[in-house]
């Protein structure tokens, strides 16, 4: 894949926020390098691409471009609003710590749409970016208590009640699945790893995530190879190399069935 990694924050930066460049523009695919991006934007038209993920950019609109995700902007009115970037070690006691930086499974979605609670997510902005100005005593503990209402506000729009952190079973097979996907698919090799049987891996996704242990793996073949037919210059045959298939009618069977399409109709219809 042949996408930019930019790198806005200076070495020892580890916070910043500043408000959207008032421009219309359109700008290249790109990603952010190991850091947090939340996006609020109180004007603006046009669309914002997340992945494989188009949104339609309107007022009280909120993104979250987390490492390792891709985005591009195609701006068709003047945007207002802020920019927060965040690397991790800002936050590394932090209650959403693990749920921020967490590549798979991602614990938010990447748009939301707050327009009926505009002022109090637009007011929280506004305390932050006091508090980074003025930098008085302290400012950075507050600031990251304005993040953690923020996330709360977040969990409460995806209608989230989850009050615990993952079990370490599935933090640590996450972290596998993430690793391996390529290469291993079999939920047994998995088990193997984490010094339990397949029926407990299982079991615990189930209770946890609502999904076995290989759609998880599924899952998360199915977000890269997504990601690839839609930014990279690659032959479906080189794709499905990449992503560990033998053969190309075995990644050709896979996609349709977790997508109901062939990779090439998805291609297609997303250029």
């Amino acid at each position: 894949m042949q996408i930019t990694i930019k790198n806005k924050l200076n070495q020892r930066e580890l916070f910043r926020i500043k408000r959207m460049k008032e421009v219309i523009k359109t700008t290249n695919p790109h990603g952010h390098k190991d850091y947090l991006e939340i996006i609020y934007l109180d004007a603006g038209a046009g669309t914002h691409q997340i992945d494989f993920n188009r949104f339609t950019v309107k007022p009280h609109s909120l993104y979250l471009v987390m490492p390792g995700q891709i985005h591009s902007w195609e701006l068709t009115e003047i945007p207002k609003g802020y920019v927060v970037m965040v690397q991790k070690d800002f936050l590394l006691d932090h209650p959403f710590y693990e749920a921020l930086f967490q590549t798979f499974p991602l614990a938010f979605p990447s748009g939301f749409d707050l327009s009926h609670i505009h002022p109090t997510i637009v007011e929280l902005f506004r305390s932050i970016e006091v508090e980074y100005e003025q930098q008085n005593s302290n400012y950075q503990a507050i600031i990251q208590t304005y993040l953690q209402l923020l996330l709360n506000l977040l969990k409460r729009e995806i209608k989230s009640n989850e009050s615990q952190a993952l079990p370490t079973l599935l933090k640590e097979f996450f972290a596998l699945v993430d690793a391996q996907f390529r290469t291993n698919r079999e939920v047994g090799d998995y088990a193997r790893q984490l010094n339990v049987t397949s029926k407990t891996l299982n079991n615990t996704c189930r209770k946890i995530v609502n999904r076995t242990a290989g759609e998880i793996i599924d899952e998360r073949l199915t977000t890269e190879s997504k990601k690839l037919l839609l930014y990279s210059f690659q032959t479906l045959k080189e794709v499905a190399y990449e992503l560990g298939f033998t053969d190309p009618s075995h990644f050709n069977k896979f996609f349709k069935r977790q997508t109901g399409v062939l990779p090439s109709v998805y291609r297609k219809g997303i250029s």
